[in-house]
């Protein structure tokens, strides 16, 4: 078996399954809903493992039919972990460690670069979505969001970590605390435009069509929009030597500039406001408290 494949289905468990020892026996399962019959990530995750059941649908008024795989013997269960084991993060490992009461086979990750964005692939068909978020400050704009929450007993998950880590963009939130019976969380999220086409574009190949057409409903109206200015007019022309004031901006440091953090990248931010402005404002709400 490719090891791209394990690599996604190795995602794809992290995100959904779970794995745990019970009275009569063992059992892995790994539920998603659909509409139109068993979910092609579920025959995906199926044929490449090569055992359990899919069944479903479990009917509930309200919900998405729900479909599941499931694995409820020892062999099948072992046949599981030794094909995804080496891939899977500490959690899901540790629950199939404590199913089958042994250790399983070492790590293998991170392994390359695709290797790694195939189990991003995965691990977003299972708990990724695609959205549209209102823009803060422009009315009827909107932008792109992708999204991947997930819980941890201590710190970061590290699947969020290893995600981040596969596409090289996005941003780990603070810890959010629902209301009980939800377990605390943080969020990788997404949402630059041209940060959220980078990342689904690296983990296009490996994306499930569900998730590739929620990502094109989004795409298509954010590309439908117009271009948002840049700037505020208020400041003048962008890079302009002189301020709407008429003040030299070039000329206005009075010491040497000491760039700090990012300003090796872009080396004339000092250059983007004028200072003699600055000074001229600060000096008035100075004299206004007086």
């Amino acid at each position: 078996m490719d090891d791209h494949m394990l690599a996604w289905a190795a995602g794809f468990f992290d995100g959904e399954g779970w794995a745990a020892a019970k009275e009569r026996g063992v059992q892995a399962r790994i539920n998603q809903a659909g509409h139109d019959g068993v979910p092609e990530v579920l025959v995906k995750f199926r044929r490449i493992v090569g055992v359990g059941r899919l069944k479903g649908p479990v009917l509930e008024e309200g919900k998405q039919p729900l479909y599941y795989w499931e694995a409820t013997s020892r062999p099948d269960l072992a046949r599981v972990a030794e094909l995804i084991g080496p891939w899977l993060c500490p959690v899901k490992r540790a629950e199939l460690e404590s199913a089958l009461g042994r250790a399983l086979a070492p790590v293998v990750w991170p392994g390359s670069m695709s290797q790694e964005l195939a189990w991003a692939g995965g691990f977003f068909d299972g708990e990724g979505s695609t959205f549209l978020a209102k823009h803060r400050t422009h009315t009827n704009h909107f932008v792109p969001v992708l999204y991947v929450p997930q819980s941890a007993e201590i710190g970061t998950a590290p699947e969020l970590l290893r995600l981040r880590a596969a596409v090289a963009v996005g941003t780990i939130s603070g810890i959010r605390r629902p209301h009980a019976p939800g377990r605390p969380y943080r969020r990788w999220r997404v949402f630059v435009v041209a940060q959220v086409q980078l990342a689904l574009h690296l983990l296009w190949p490996f994306l499930g069509e569900v998730k590739r057409q929620q990502a094109r409903r989004v795409m298509q109206l954010i590309h439908s929009q117009p271009d948002l200015p840049r700037g505020n007019p208020a400041f003048g022309v962008a890079g302009a030597r002189y301020c709407l004031r008429g003040h030299d901006k070039w000329n206005a440091r009075l010491r040497p500039f000491k760039g700090r953090g990012r300003n090796e990248e872009d080396p004339h931010n000092d250059l983007r406001q004028c200072l003699w402005c600055v000074r001229e404002d600060a000096r008035a709400r100075r004299n206004k408290r007086r």
